[in-house]
């Protein structure tokens, strides 16, 4: 009797430890990314067809303003715009309610409201805002166990800015301007990719499940650095539209997004719905604690020293519905594709932490969302017109026979690390009319700039003072021009 008991009692041990480990990988927190700032204030006309009223918030690396009351007459319209470049976003009478606007980058913002045909049926008030921070995930003691609560960096953390593999591994780098951060309600973190040629993305079921969610969701593209540790390159931002479908055990949510005409130049990943097999070769573009986009391709935990599917199958949410590989994920990356290193096609959804990390295998998947895709399994493609990849320079560098015809653009960039003194950036002799431009931490256009001297002919200078963010360099072609020298010194 006494044997039985201590048996029930072990019994009872192992299930209560089952229990357990099913609760923690069960128990979901994002990472957050954003404080909330109350800030009440109504918009009022003072007579007068433009209203403007600017929020700054000292250190803030974004601005996403929530108004409590929206309701534009006919012909109005709000205009959100940061003062220090050309990032904006307008919303006219169609919208009528609460409305939780798009972020702006920066620690400013101003709210430009044109009034329309009747002001005085108009109301626009705020409020709160969200202030982003992007060091707030580093003070967040779980991060590093990912949603799930296990720790999900597996020996040294081989995750790593997209721009230091463009060498070693850049097929793997085209392939991952599908990957997009997700900001979801102003302030949580996880990643999200772009299927097929048309209108679908995916993420997780635990980041986002309802309708309400994705409308207050934003999709972050090309949220990555220029180069290896540098200055974060242009981000292309959209919002979440429809969810289409959506699984709670297989932890998945297939949607569409608005603006979708915006994201042609990004490749689109295609899928895998073979099972996992041990030793096949995998990466993983991701954005891992909201960081710009990381690429894990190596791990200190296998032999061969690259990422590779550990476990062919073993329990997620459900029986079976996960593979497993010690690929170094953190919390953030959760919805991101795990891709076959040869076919770069997807063949699971990663969503929990553990060491080994889990995806949600996409044989599990393809049946549920088969029929948004015709049953015809998607296929991939590598960017469409991507924006021409700027040169690296470095201070001493002089680079000659330069030509461009007339509207052309050639763009250069100097890494944050050659700017520890003050650097002069010229450009010299040749035939025609080019243009220098300059801009410290984005690339330049014509009307955003840090330096644009206005001289006529080719011969211009830029003094650029000590900074930690790359210079960006643009010369543009006013008219012809052929033999200019550019140099950096």
């Amino acid at each position: 009797m006494q044997l039985s008991i201590r048996l029930l009692g072990l019994m009872a041990a192992v299930v209560l430890s089952s229990t357990q480990a099913t609760a923690s990988i069960e128990k979901e927190s994002l990472p957050t990314i954003a404080d909330k700032v109350i800030h009440p204030h109504s918009l009022t006309t003072h007579q007068s067809l433009t209203t403007h009223y600017p929020i700054h918030s000292p250190g803030a690396s974004f601005i996403k303003v929530h108004f409590d009351k929206f309701q534009l007459s006919k012909g109005g319209s709000v205009t959100l715009r940061s003062p220090h470049s050309n990032e904006s976003i307008t919303y006219d009478s169609s919208e009528n309610g609460p409305l939780f606007a798009r972020s702006i980058n920066g620690d400013s913002v101003i709210v430009e409201w044109k009034t329309g045909e009747h002001p005085d049926q108009a109301q626009i008030s705020i409020d709160y805002f969200m202030a982003g921070n992007e060091s707030a995930t580093l003070s967040q003691p779980n991060l590093a166990a990912d949603n799930s609560g296990l720790f999900s960096t597996c020996g040294i953390n081989e995750r790593k800015d997209v721009a230091c593999w463009s060498d070693s591994h850049p097929e793997k780098v085209a392939w991952s301007s599908a990957v997009a951060r997700l900001l979801i309600d102003g302030r949580s973190l996880c990643t999200a990719w772009r299927v097929g040629p048309n209108n679908h993305m995916i993420t997780n079921n635990h980041c986002v499940s309802t309708a309400s969610e994705l409308k207050n969701t934003e999709v972050w593209f090309n949220y990555q650095r220029t180069t290896c540790g540098g200055s974060l390159d242009t981000t292309v931002k959209v919002m979440g539209d429809q969810l289409l479908s959506t699984d709670y055990t297989l932890d998945y949510t297939l949607f569409t997004v608005a603006n979708f005409e915006q994201l042609g130049q990004f490749s689109y990943l295609g899928l895998d719905n073979s099972e996992p097999s041990y030793g096949t070769g995998i990466y993983i573009p991701q954005h891992g604690a909201g960081n710009p986009k990381e690429l894990a391709i190596e791990s200190d935990q296998n032999g061969s020293g690259m990422c590779q599917i550990d476990i062919a199958s073993t329990n997620g949410r459900g029986a079976n519905t996960d593979t497993g590989y010690f690929c170094d994920t953190i919390g953030g990356s959760s919805g991101s594709p795990v891709l076959a290193s040869e076919s770069h096609k997807v063949i699971a959804l990663h969503h929990f932490g553990g060491c080994e990390n889990q995806g949600v295998k996409i044989s599990k998947i393809w049946p549920q969302v088969a029929p948004f895709f015709d049953n015809q399994l998607p296929v991939g493609k590598k960017g469409g017109t991507p924006p021409p990849q700027d040169g690296v320079i470095q201070r001493g560098q002089s680079i000659t026979g330069i030509t461009l015809s007339k509207g052309q653009q050639k763009r250069f960039i100097l890494p944050a690390s050659e700017r520890q003194t003050a650097v002069k950036i010229s450009i010299t002799s040749g035939q025609g009319d080019a243009d220098l431009y300059t801009l410290s931490g984005n690339p330049p256009t014509k009307r955003v700039f840090d330096c644009r001297p206005y001289q006529s002919g080719s011969n211009e200078q830029c003094l650029a003072e000590p900074n930690a963010e790359d210079l960006h360099i643009m010369i543009d072609a006013y008219s012809n021009f052929s033999d200019v020298t550019l140099q950096v010194e």
